[in-house]
């Protein structure tokens, strides 16, 4: 494919930028002083585990290891407390320790993408990004939730969506996925007429907000400029080497932002490169690995193969040195209680 058929439109101010990428070339973000009334909260939680902690900090400091209801200081062995032992089996890993998905329907996937501005933002068209949304509708149609596309909303338009279906029931929803493709800054995105604060495409589905999606995974994949840097990278020498739960009931207290997975496709403050003959780098990798890798690997370790990827396998190549030979990596943000699997 000629240079010239790959076009990079960076962001607002950047233009047009000639771009290719090594691979995947074919493929379609008091102290308080103590006194009589109650303590601050990090007061009170500090005294709830000073008896835990006191002992061991008056032990010897030597490494330790646990083995079964054991554990070993230099070849002596010591029977674990009890807060010891209940600390150990909170946190081993079980098997069960995954969300429940159904089979069937599994909940809502929103696609917002905004690819066409007002003029008076004077910000260029985003060519090349029916090609994520179309693998990003397609992807998410297969693993089993109804996608609903919205093209070039407004900023209030936007938002409406967003908290009408927030207070929407998800009573018989397994997750729900909101996907935003379009231009961004540190903190921002866009609609058609103006910037919105990022914050405002979760807030609506936060524990106390949306009661019915509580306990369950809420997923955001966003593809947008976060700033204006650009990633020149740095060489790496590296060696080389081989390379459906119980129907039983549980009623816990959850916190409000728990159990969300906020996938941003650069860090902030940096570019987020697309092209315009093959779709932007982030979201092309994740739809082909989670496509790939759904059927045997769970969320956390998909995301991990899709950060590998484009970090390891794409690179600018611009006619303008300035852009040449730039990296990109995403940026995962999670609160994910269990695994999740989307068999």
């Amino acid at each position: 494919m000629k240079e010239e058929d790959k076009i990079e439109e960076l962001c607002t101010s950047v233009g047009e930028i000639k771009v290719k990428v090594n691979r995947f070339d074919s493929v379609d973000v008091t102290d308080a002083v103590a006194t009589a009334v109650k303590p601050p909260a990090d007061e009170t939680d500090a005294k709830k585990i000073k008896e835990f902690f006191t002992k061991h900090s008056e032990e010897p400091h030597k490494d330790a290891e646990v083995f079964g209801d054991v554990k070993v200081f230099g070849g002596e062995k010591q029977e674990l407390s009890v807060e010891e032992g209940q600390l150990l089996a909170a946190t081993t890993i079980r098997e069960d320790d995954v969300y429940h998905v159904t089979s069937g329907a599994r909940g809502v996937c929103l696609i917002f993408e905004n690819d066409m501005f007002h003029t008076g933002l004077g910000l260029a068209k985003r060519k090349g990004s029916s090609l994520d949304r179309i693998l990003m509708a397609n992807t998410f149609r297969r693993l089993r939730l109804e996608v609903r596309v919205h093209q070039n909303l407004t900023c209030k338009e936007i938002q409406d969506t967003l908290e009408a279906v927030g207070m929407d029931d998800h009573t018989k929803a397994s997750l729900m996925v909101v996907v935003v493709l379009s231009h961004g800054n540190e903190g921002i995105f866009y609609g058609y007429d103006g910037a919105y604060p990022a914050h405002k495409v979760w807030q609506p589905f936060t524990a106390d907000r949306c009661p019915s999606l509580a306990g369950k995974p809420k997923l955001f994949f966003i593809q947008a400029c976060q700033g204006n840097r650009m990633d020149k990278g740095v060489e790496v020498v590296q060696q080389t080497g081989r390379r459906e739960s119980t129907d039983s009931f549980a009623s816990y207290r959850t916190p409000l932002h728990a159990d969300f997975l906020l996938a941003h496709s650069t860090v902030a403050g940096y570019y987020s490169w697309r092209n315009t003959s093959n779709g932007s780098w982030f979201i092309q990798v994740l739809g082909w690995a989670l496509q790939a890798n759904h059927g045997t690997e769970d969320l956390a370790t998909i995301m991990a193969k899709v950060g590998q990827v484009v970090a390891r396998e794409y690179e600018s190549n611009s006619s303008r040195t300035e852009y040449n030979h730039k990296k990109q990596t995403p940026f995962v943000y999670s609160t994910l209680t269990n695994r999740l699997f989307l068999k």
